[in-house]
């Protein structure tokens, strides 16, 4: 069984959205529903200013506060493969999920009025291909796999750098990681 992860190498990502673009146009969201982000961190004083880039987006939790949150039963769930998902037929558009999430990392579609959120694009996975994100990066920052597979990427990252959780308020385990 696979459990997937993805890993952030913040030294790679120059803060060029093209994963944001991605998604939007991939899945047909409007403006306002980002299913990932890149925050802007701008670190010194002109003229030494350095600034760091740091790709977000659902941290697909070991623990999801999302699912317990939920006042309908299966409308966001999490599969055995890890991913943490919602289903729009059975989504209320109620928001409890968007107010739980401690990463901000779902919204309110406004033309369909249900929850949004990144999938890890679970149906891209299933067939075997890549995240959109993962493959829209031009510099190789987003590092995607089954972390339990001794051969995938993600998996000898974890074993040889042991990327970070960038935090963990609310002890859910998020499976995403950074360098």
């Amino acid at each position: 069984m696979s459990k997937y992860a993805m890993v952030f190498d913040k030294e790679k990502c120059i803060g060029c959205n093209a994963c944001v673009v991605a998604c939007q146009q991939g899945y047909q969201l409007p403006p306002d529903n980002k299913l990932n982000w890149v925050l802007v961190n701008q670190k010194g004083k002109f003229p030494n200013v350095i600034m760091e880039f740091v790709p977000a987006l659902c941290a697909h939790c070991e623990d999801p506060i999302c699912v317990k949150a939920c006042p309908v039963e299966g409308a966001t769930y999490k599969t055995k493969e890890g991913f943490v998902l919602v289903d729009e037929a059975k989504c209320i558009g109620c928001g409890a999920c968007i107010n739980a999430c401690p990463y901000g990392a779902r919204s309110i579609n406004a033309e369909s009025n249900k929850a949004v959120k990144c999938s890890f694009c679970a149906s891209r996975v299933s067939n075997g291909e890549a995240p959109l994100c993962v493959n829209t990066c031009i510099t190789d920052a987003r590092i995607f796999g089954d972390i339990d597979d001794p051969n995938s990427e993600v998996s000898k990252l974890m074993k040889e750098k042991q990327p970070k959780q960038l935090g963990d308020p609310e002890n859910i385990n998020p499976q995403v990681f950074y360098l």
